[in-house]
């Protein structure tokens, strides 16, 4: 007797099978459903893999949150419209209901006619006067729903526009906030300057102590940039470790001075952990600053910026680096 082997398992040959044939059969066939049984759960597997939706990534949600309540806005205020059109129609009906009672009040001659006619417009009255509450009620529900829409709709795109690590502006936000500075600059012929600034050494501190430590120290820096600047400032994390600020209306002697307070309340911070009191060591950043120029566009201001702040990393980190040209 002899066996081929297949694909999912041995066919035999031949006619004549021994006892000891019938248990290896036997054998044969319980592998060949075993093997049968592990490729469908792996199929089953591959399957589901291939079938798993990815999990939608935060910016989609906010995308959908947003998409969603300008939906609903959008037919709260078709609801309101349909209101008006309805009250109009009815109003457009009560006028020609008094038309045609002035019309008709010549041809009164008996008291009948007049008690009818009396009674009519009453009920036309009181019509009216339901109608014109219904429209209030429905109005005010309107209003109370359109008002949280907006507050929804507020608080979506806000949450569209803030880091959520820091709590600071995104990146976002940084872009539409500089373009639109850059323009009021170039309008009004105002200074404006920028400011990048990233942490020193970032990647030693999360290998040394982790990445949660790493979070709470760009939570401390972002905290630290917030707290020096005022009205129309923006502090934005750019990412990473990097952090802009805009500066409208500031001259680059002012920019440097505010940059510097910065660069030394954070080199003057002691840091420990908090677990176990282990000292986290010396924290510090480098800075660039450029001053807007006449032909600036966001471009060409970050990436002037960004040579100061690469300048200050060469030249041995923990300072601030000024774009002189623009200076001069």
């Amino acid at each position: 007797m002899s066996f081929q082997v297949l694909a999912f398992g041995l066919l035999a040959e031949g006619t004549q099978i021994d006892a000891g044939g019938q248990n290896l059969r036997t054998v044969f066939a319980t592998a060949f459903l075993l093997g049968l049984l592990g490729l469908g759960i792996l199929g089953v597997g591959a399957l589901r893999n291939w079938l798993i939706i990815p999990k939608p990534s935060r910016l989609q949600l906010r995308t959908k949150t947003l998409q969603t309540t300008e939906a609903q806005l959008d037919s709260e205020l078709a609801v309101i419209l349909r209101f008006m059109r309805t009250y109009v129609d009815t109003n457009v009906g009560y006028s020609k209901s008094l038309a045609q009672a002035h019309r008709n009040l010549h041809s009164l001659t008996k008291p009948e006619q007049v008690r009818t006619m009396v009674k009519f417009l009453i009920a036309e009255n009181e019509k009216m006067q339901r109608d014109a509450a219904d429209l209030q009620r429905n109005l005010e529900h309107s209003a109370s729903q359109i008002e949280k829409l907006r507050w929804n709709l507020a608080e979506a795109q806000e949450l569209g526009l803030r880091d959520p690590l820091t709590e600071l502006s995104n990146r976002r936000c940084f872009d539409i906030n500089l373009a639109r500075e850059i323009d009021e600059a170039h309008i009004h012929n105002t200074t404006m300057c920028l400011v990048m600034g990233d942490i020193d050494r970032f990647k030693t501190i999360n290998d040394t102590f982790g990445h949660q430590v790493g979070d709470e120290i760009l939570k401390m820096f972002a905290k630290l940039l917030a707290s020096n600047v005022k009205g129309r400032d923006t502090v934005a994390r750019f990412g990473g470790e990097e952090f802009a600020i805009i500066l409208p209306e500031t001259r680059l002697t002012d920019a440097e001075h505010l940059t510097e307070t910065i660069r030394s309340q954070l080199e003057s911070k002691e840091l420990a952990l908090n677990t176990s009191g282990e000292p986290i060591g010396q924290i510090t950043a480098s800075f660039g600053v450029a001053e807007l120029g006449a032909h600036d566009d966001a471009d060409t201001l970050v990436q002037r910026a960004d040579a100061r702040l690469y300048e200050a990393k060469c030249a041995g980190r923990n300072r601030v680096v000024i774009d002189r040209p623009a200076a001069a």
